[in-house]
């Protein structure tokens, strides 16, 4: 089953991920799906601590989006900026108004960069405006 078939009811598509999950589920696959806890848990449990994020919740819908995208695109969804968010929200101690805000703020503008209007995405645009040496730059820190 090839993935570039041409569009078919979801029922195919879950169906075909299913079975593909049940063909390629090896002890790497699950080791490499566990491989952001190591700075997952420490920065939740310090968000926790000061109260910033609620355990239950952060927890559920994490591991819930987490799932969800795996299944649709079969690849892990780094979330860099959410820890860059949870690594001020500790340093400066935010409060779980000032979080959730700046969380939603980066989901937007994800969203806006992957919009396409025209063939031309928003990722596109700032590749187009912004020099490769700037970006590598901010790479190397």
């Amino acid at each position: 089953d090839s993935f570039d078939e041409p569009r078919r009811p979801q029922g195919n598509f879950c169906m075909r991920r299913l079975r593909l999950f049940k063909q390629e589920l090896c002890w790497s696959e699950l080791s490499g799906s566990l491989g952001d806890m190591g700075t997952l848990i420490p920065l939740l449990v310090g968000l926790v601590k000061i109260g910033a994020v609620p355990l239950g919740p952060a927890l559920f819908w994490g591991g819930l989006f987490n799932i969800l995208g795996g299944f649709k695109w079969d690849v892990p969804m780094p979330v860099q900026p959410m820890k860059s968010i949870a690594a001020v929200a500790l340093t400066e101690g935010m409060t779980s108004g000032e979080v959730t805000a700046a969380g939603l703020s980066v989901g937007a503008l994800v969203v806006l960069l992957g919009l396409n209007w025209r063939g031309i995405s928003g990722i596109d645009l700032v590749n187009r405006y912004v020099p490769a040496d700037v970006v590598k730059g901010m790479q190397l820190g």
